[in-house]
């Protein structure tokens, strides 16, 4: 009898795990339409801005602004994002339940610990004369009022998530972004079309109220969609309240507390690793390099925002609520899809670059040229270690954890040298940025691959064939064909006018569009398998082992 049970209930988990599943990488479309956006918008702004603005204060902006801002939101926040991740679900008929008044404890830190990060910080960053760039301090001081505006989102934010309304996320997404934009271009023309000496007074401030006018947005956004959904008023979302636990009530229970420390030394040290090559450009770069870097990491990141980070979004909780096997499935086929698209950003995006940037920045566009081409290549090391990561942070034990943030560290130790080196001593700006990161990110995928080596093999599952992982050999041969006959075309054709390289473009296009086919017709077994994980069937095929 008792056997009967077990077996009921494993099948009961097997089909939460393939529902939560399905609905993970269902809701990633509209993260990844959300992104498409994002990055659409963004681009548009970024490249007014850049010309109203000009590359020290865009510079200034997208270098160490948004590092005092991604430094308050990620430390506040990151960490008990992931420990809420391993909140179970419960039944409970309770408004709000048991579970969601935890949630609702947690992220009510997140805010706590933001105004404090926000006042030590804005002391940091305030006392660094900037007498060159008008409004300086009084664009710290709004970027710091914007992360802690940013953070009275957080309850609602991981509730939304918990519900898994990744439509509602986009939605508020949009909005938020469509205000930044519009606010930072207002500004901007303003700034411009009043100065009669060409130098936009406000070209710094624009930034910072974009920002601002982003928080307050975002959070509106958030308060007044999720009103109707939640079943009980905004309000008590920000409420604390004693819960139940296994040791009693508390606010949050020690188990929570434990894991919070856990993941916050960890964030800590991700953040580094993160931000490092932003940590290293604001104090050895000049602000002209810090410009230019962004402008090309801005863009060659486009199709790492629209694809990566809402499929490892989705893939971080599939992790936290399947099996070992369905987690092995889905890591494999990540695996995979990471190594076609870094096919195509080798070939077309490290070969094309120097085509396209001269369009996009005619002053500096053949020495930015290489620095893009690099950071396509450097795009699906990124994507591989997110995935990566996100299995490893979300399966780990509370030791296991303690020993990836060892590893974590030893990994800064090296980026910090490798930054100050190639940055510094050897003065390779922005490509050894990207260098020193892909080295960065290769140490962080060999430990991560050994640690899901090692964890599977204590489940009883092999790993699978390293010819289900790698492409077919004829979309290798596709894209080795694809990129002798773009150095071909690039080289035989004279680039002096637009013309010439939109030319060279649409041929390149062309050669795409052939090695995408090769894509389509020889991963049918791929694409299959994807499907299946996106409507939540992710039983491993023997016959494809």
């Amino acid at each position: 009898m008792s056997h009967v049970k077990v077996h009921a209930n494993d099948s009961k988990n097997m089909e939460a795990a393939a529902h939560n599943s399905s609905s993970a990488f269902a809701g990633a479309q509209y993260l990844m339409g959300l992104q498409l956006f994002v990055r659409l918008a963004t681009f548009s702004t970024n490249a007014v801005a850049f010309r109203l603005a000009g590359s020290s204060a865009f510079g200034i902006a997208s270098i160490k602004l948004e590092l005092l801002l991604s430094t308050i939101l990620f430390l506040s926040r990151e960490s008990i994002r992931n420990a809420l991740l391993r909140v179970e679900p419960e039944e409970d008929t309770q408004r709000p339940s048991v579970r969601e008044q935890r949630i609702i404890n947690a992220a009510l830190v997140s805010i706590a610990i933001g105004g404090l990060l926000a006042g030590a910080l804005y002391m940091v960053y305030g006392g660094d004369s900037q007498s060159t760039i008008p409004y300086f301090s009084e664009s710290i001081a709004v970027y710091v009022l914007a992360a802690w505006v940013e953070l009275l989102v957080e309850p609602l934010y991981v509730l939304s998530r918990s519900r898994v309304l990744f439509q509602l996320q986009a939605r508020c997404e949009s909005i938020a972004v469509s205000t930044k934009c519009a606010i930072v271009a207002l500004i901007l023309f303003l700034g411009h079309s009043g100065s009669a000496d060409k130098e936009n007074k406000f070209r710094l401030l624009a930034f910072a109220l974009g920002q601002l006018g982003y928080a307050a947005s975002i959070f509106i956004s958030y308060a007044w969609l999720m009103k109707p959904i939640l079943g009980y008023p905004v309000f008590r979302c920000y409420k604390p309240k004693r819960v139940s636990f296994d040791d009693g009530f508390w606010y949050i229970g020690r188990k929570m507390r434990s894991l919070i420390a856990v993941f916050m030394g960890q964030s800590f040290l991700k953040h580094v690793l993160t931000q490092g090559d932003s940590m290293a450009m604001s104090r050895l770069a000049r602000d002209s390099d810090m410009g230019l870097f962004a402008l090309v990491s801005n863009y060659a990141s486009i199709p790492a925002r629209i694809l990566f980070l809402p499929l490892e979004e989705a893939a971080r909780a599939v992790f936290t609520q399947s099996d070992a096997r369905t987690a092995m499935n889905v890591l494999a086929t990540l695996a995979k899809l990471q190594l076609l698209l870094g096919c195509l950003f080798c070939v077309f995006g490290g070969l094309y670059a120097p085509v396209v940037m001269p369009l996009i920045d005619n002053r500096n566009g053949t020495a930015n040229a290489h620095v893009l081409s690099a950071y396509f290549m450097y795009l699906p090391v990124m994507g591989l270690n997110g995935f990566l990561e996100a299995f490893v942070h979300s399966i780990a034990s509370k030791s296991q954890l303690l020993w990836v943030n060892v590893w974590m560290a030893g990994c800064s130790v090296v980026y910090i040298s490798l930054s100050m080196l190639l940055l510094g001593a050897w003065d390779m700006g922005a490509l050894g940025m990207v260098l020193a990161n892909m080295i960065n990110m290769s140490l962080r995928i060999a430990y991560c691959c050994w640690f899901a080596q090692k964890w599977f093999a204590s489940c009883g599952i092999a790993l699978p064939n390293v010819s289900r992982i790698v492409p077919h050999p004829i979309v290798l041969a596709s894209c080795l064909i694809a990129a002798i006959l773009s150095v071909v075309i690039i080289k035989s054709i004279s680039q002096t006018t637009i013309i010439d390289r939109l030319a060279v473009l649409a041929l390149g296009s062309a050669l795409a569009l052939i090695v995408l086919l090769a894509m389509w017709t020889f991963e049918k077994q791929f694409i299959q398998a994807a499907k299946e994980i996106k409507a939540g069937r992710t039983t491993i095929d023997k016959k494809r082992d």
